[in-house]
């Protein structure tokens, strides 16, 4: 899956566990779209900040161990979510 269409996904799958509600809006029952997708996309961006931090530790294990091969698929899953992250960022 391309870096857009994961942060599509991961903000879609949000939306549903986030409110849209702003001020005393919750006492009207009206959800703002916007202040659900700006609460979707911050979810998914500690979402991933964790994946990448994660990553980042594995990277560096196997860099300090030297088994190459799996520290380069490692450093290529970093910035792919690093590119994920990006894309959250840019989401409208």
């Amino acid at each position: 899956m391309k870096p857009k269409e994961k942060a599509q996904q991961l903000v879609e799958n949000f939306k549903d566990y986030v409110h849209g509600y702003v001020g005393s809006s919750m006492l009207t029952n009206y959800e703002y779209p916007e202040q659900i997708l700006a609460q979707a996309k911050k979810v998914a961006e500690i979402t991933v900040y964790e994946i990448i931090e994660q990553l980042n530790i594995m990277w560096d294990t196997f860099n300090d161990a030297e088994i190459l091969g799996s520290a380069n698929h490692t450093l290529s899953k970093i910035k792919y979510w690093e590119e994920v992250k990006e894309e959250i960022t840019n989401l409208k």
